[in-house]
C-alpha cells in the first residue's frame, strides 16, 4: 500500500472539476469497498446528501484519523494542519509537527514544507535551520508550489 494518492485521486479531481458529482459520489462509495486508506480520505472529503454539517464535520475528522493511521499521507498532512491551526481538534503544534514529519518521509510535498516551516520556525526547538532548508527545498523540487515560492524569496 502506498501512502501517496493514485489514479483514484486524480480521477476523483477530473470528476470534481467537471462537475459530476454524482459520478464523483458513486466513485467513493465504491471505492469504499476496498477499505483503502485513500478510499476513506476521499470519503471524508464530502458530504452525503442529507449530512448535517456537524454531522460531516465529525465523520470527516474521524475518517482523517482513520486513514491517518494507515498511513495516507495526505490525512496525516490534514490532521498536521488541524493541530496547527485548531481546527475541530485543540490546537497542538508538537501534534502537528508529527503529523507533517509522517506526511513529509513518506513522500508528500506539501507536508515536507510545512514540516520545514515546522523546523524553520522552532518546532521543536533545537532542530537544525539546514534540516528545515532540506526538507523545504525538497518539497520545492518535488512541484510544491508554496515552497518553491519560499525557496526564491530566499535568493532574494
Amino acid at each position: 500500500m502506498t501512502g501517496l494518492p493514485t489514479d483514484l485521486s486524480k480521477e476523483a479531481n477530473r470528476l470534481l472539476d467537471l462537475g459530476r458529482t454524482d459520478d464523483l459520489a458513486a466513485l467513493v462509495r465504491d471505492a469504499l469497498k476496498s477499505g483503502s486508506a485513500e478510499s476513506i480520505f476521499l470519503s471524508s472529503c464530502y458530504g452525503s446528501t442529507g449530512e448535517s454539517e456537524e454531522d460531516f464535520n465529525a465523520r470527516s475528522l474521524s475518517q482523517s484519523m482513520l486513514a491517518a493511521e494507515m498511513g495516507y499521507a495526505p490525512a496525516q498532512f490534514r490532521l498536521g494542519q488541524y493541530f496547527l491551526f485548531g481546527d475541530f481538534v485543540e490546537m497542538d503544534a508538537g501534534r502537528a509537527e508529527q503529523y507533517f514529519k509522517s506526511a513529509a518521509e513518506s513522500g508528500y510535498p506539501p507536508a515536507m514544507y510545512e514540516y520545514g516551516l515546522a523546523l524553520r520556525n522552532g518546532v521543536p526547538a533545537g532542530e537544525s535551520c539546514a534540516e528545515a532548508m532540506s526538507w523545504i527545498a525538497r518539497a520545492a523540487e518535488a512541484g510544491d508550489e508554496l515552497a518553491a515560492e519560499y525557496m526564491a524569496s530566499m535568493d532574494d
